[in-house]
């Protein structure tokens, strides 16, 4: 099986390790937990606040506002700053937004609680995946090397989201942010063992931060992951909502759906490291073709238990392989400014969520779900047509091959 080796774009210094770089996946895990777990508990937490679904959604969009303010700002602050101490000190941060929210008495605090959230989320992001090829054993190809980052993303959708939504049925949504809040304290003393020196190659600049946006690869590949993003974010939010107004499935069915999305998410990943390495062009537009399908579909087939299995499996397959995708795309074309551009980056990728789940609540408030998830079908039309266009015959570069 032949392994692509990006050596320019990973340092030759890499002083990581498996138990470094599988340290930060079990971090994503929970905080990517904490981040969508409100998904799988929005009918829970506008029952018991008294409010719309489309206003229980502030409290995904809120967090991606802040986020997408400390991605960019953080690593600038930051300047030389041993990345470990900055990893360890957002995870902590995660820790107490969690237990905030857990001992949230009203919808204000739950708010507050989220926008802390939103620092650490930002900030973790701009910094584990730019770091993912120092993190990684020296011989771990960089693709490979975020895939397995972003395997803590997948599972937090097959076991944090799905499980927590478990939880919320039985003791309250509140206990499921506890229960995160505990393992990401478990998590934080790992990182405290097991993460080395983590030193930036040099301090980023505000003049750093467009890195990314002057290489006219990365330019071409932000639009469409933008626009993908952005389609599946709005309908992401209400997927639970979806299913109990539309489909008129019960917790239970919802929680087994869920599950179902994120061990699809599990291929979906596991597939974008493999297919990454080879076309990432081409596998950025199978994603595209999944997502339409999806979209196109979902509101006729998913109100049928038999439907909604079938496209809640597309739709996460899709999803998991996307935020890999779009990191490999990065490291692939623009592999010299990852490190200083990646905080842009992840900060666009937070205004998606943010933006996304904002729309998604003033259209479900105004409509319905079906309404919701027709329109963002657009945004992936949209998409399909740029890929086809905007990078047409643009491949992998040519690389050095280790086997």
């Amino acid at each position: 099986m032949p392994t692509s080796v990006v050596s320019e774009h990973q340092s030759p210094s890499t002083q990581g390790s498996w138990l470094a770089i599988l340290t930060v996946a079990i971090a994503a895990f929970v905080l990517v937990t904490s981040e969508f777990l409100p998904v799988g508990v929005l009918n829970n937490v506008a029952s018991d606040l008294h409010i719309s679904t489309g206003t229980a959604g502030l409290v995904i969009t809120l967090p991606g506002v802040m986020a997408a303010l400390a991605a960019p700002l953080l690593p600038v602050w930051f300047k030389r700053l041993d990345r470990r101490y900055v990893l360890i000190v957002l995870t902590a941060i995660m820790v107490i937004a969690n237990s905030i929210t857990a001992l949230a008495s009203n919808f204000h605090i739950l708010l507050l609680s989220r926008l802390v959230l939103g620092i650490s989320i930002g900030g973790f992001w701009a910094t584990a995946i730019a770091l993912s090829g120092k993190l990684a054993p020296a011989q771990l190809p960089i693709a490979k090397a975020t895939a397995v980052v972003m395997t803590g993303v997948t599972f937090a959708t097959v076991l944090g989201v799905p499980i927590g939504t478990w939880l919320s049925g039985l003791y309250g949504w509140r206990s499921a942010f506890a229960i995160n809040a505990g393992i990401g304290f478990l998590v934080l003393i790992l990182q405290m063992l097991c993460l080395p020196k983590l030193l930036p190659e040099s301090a980023i600049r505000f003049a750093d931060l467009p890195a990314l946006l002057r290489v006219s690869k990365a330019r071409r590949g932000i639009v469409i992951i933008l626009l993908i993003g952005l389609a599946h974010f709005c309908a992401y939010s209400y997927l639970a909502p979806f299913f109990k107004h539309i489909a008129g499935f019960n917790s239970a069915t919802i929680g087994s759906l869920l599950l179902l999305y994120g061990i699809a998410g599990i291929f979906g990943n596991a597939f974008a490291g493999y297919s990454g390495n080879l076309n990432i062009r081409y596998t950025l537009a199978f994603v595209s073709l999944c997502f339409a399908i999806v979209f196109f579909s979902f509101p006729v087939f998913a109100v049928h238990l038999s439907g909604a299995l079938v496209l809640t499996a597309l739709w996460g397959f899709a999803f998991g392989a996307f935020p890999t995708t779009a990191n490999i795309w990065m490291f692939l074309h623009a592999g010299d400014a990852v490190e200083k551009g990646m905080p842009l980056f992840v900060g666009m990728f937070q205004i998606m969520i943010a933006v996304g789940s904002l729309f998604g609540g003033m259209v479900v408030d105004h409509y319905n779900e079906t309404t919701l998830i027709y329109s963002v079908l657009s945004f992936i039309v949209l998409a399909l047509i740029a890929l086809f266009t905007l990078t047409r015959g643009l491949n992998n570069p040519k690389m050095t091959c280790e086997s």
